[in-house]
């Protein structure tokens, strides 16, 4: 009797999926867009600088910069459609439409440097804020979502400095008459008493067990804290060095005599 007849061989079927290649060409065309998209932009504001529509001085090469701007949005939503979630990427992206964004719409619309410059902190505050809130993150990267948390506290630090420097230079009397003496040692304040509590926070989803995480964000808590409340009383700068030292020192001493 043939073999070859009791166990036929059975030819393999491959299976080809249509549908990536459409998602690949489509993306590549989105990206296309950003080009002629800039020149329509570049165009308008030629037409209407040069028929006086617009009572603004605009510098029509600052609309280039834009690029990078779209590019950023583009990969944001890819990133958010991807994975569902508000996660690293997307708020990656996002930060990066806000800075680059901030710097384009400066020089497009020629705002003076010197009164303006303020604006350079506030844009990579918020970005940092944004990028602090790192709760989508805690599943899959637990630590890195903890670090990024502290991004919140710097941002909004950073933000709050722009704010004040602003209402200085524009000026804005709302907000300057707010401003007390030697109000920007706030904005030191506020990553120092931030890493305290998200030491505290972090301790208590622990069950009170201090970890390193822990003890870390307590070293950065008494370094900003200690230079803040120097900055704020005015004391002598020459102490803060040695007392950021020795409560350090603390710190890590308590660390270690914990994990005994």
């Amino acid at each position: 009797m043939d073999n070859n007849n009791e166990n036929p061989v059975v030819p393999e079927v491959v299976t080809v999926d249509p549908v990536q290649p459409v998602e690949k060409s489509h993306k590549r065309s989105n990206g296309r867009l950003f080009g002629p998209f800039i020149l329509i932009l570049v165009g308008l504001i030629l037409l209407f600088q040069n028929l006086n529509l617009v009572n603004v001085h605009l510098n029509w090469w600052a609309a280039f910069i834009y690029i990078p701007v779209l590019g950023s949005i583009a990969t944001g939503i890819n990133a958010f459609q991807k994975s569902g979630k508000f996660d690293t990427a997307v708020r990656s992206s996002l930060g990066g439409v806000i800075v680059v964004g901030t710097v384009a719409t400066m020089l497009l619309f020629d705002l003076d440097w010197s009164r303006f410059w303020p604006l350079m902190l506030i844009a990579p505050g918020l970005s940092g804020l944004i990028n602090g809130i790192s709760l989508a993150d805690r599943e899959d990267h637990p630590n890195a979502a903890k670090w990024a948390g502290l991004s919140l506290w710097f941002g909004l630090a950073t933000i709050l400095l722009g704010v004040g420097f602003l209402a200085k230079f524009m000026p804005i009397p709302a907000i300057e008459s707010l401003l007390f003496n030697r109000w920007w040692a706030i904005p030191i304040l506020i990553p120092g008493v931030g890493a305290f509590i998200n030491a505290l926070v972090i301790c208590a989803g622990n069950g009170f067990k201090a970890t390193w995480t822990v003890w870390g964000f307590s070293l950065i808590g008494v370094a900003f804290t200690a230079t803040g409340l120097f900055a704020l009383y005015n004391l002598n700068w020459n102490l803060l060095g040695p007392i950021i030292l020795i409560a350090g020192g603390l710190v890590v001493l308590s660390g270690l005599l914990t994990k005994k």
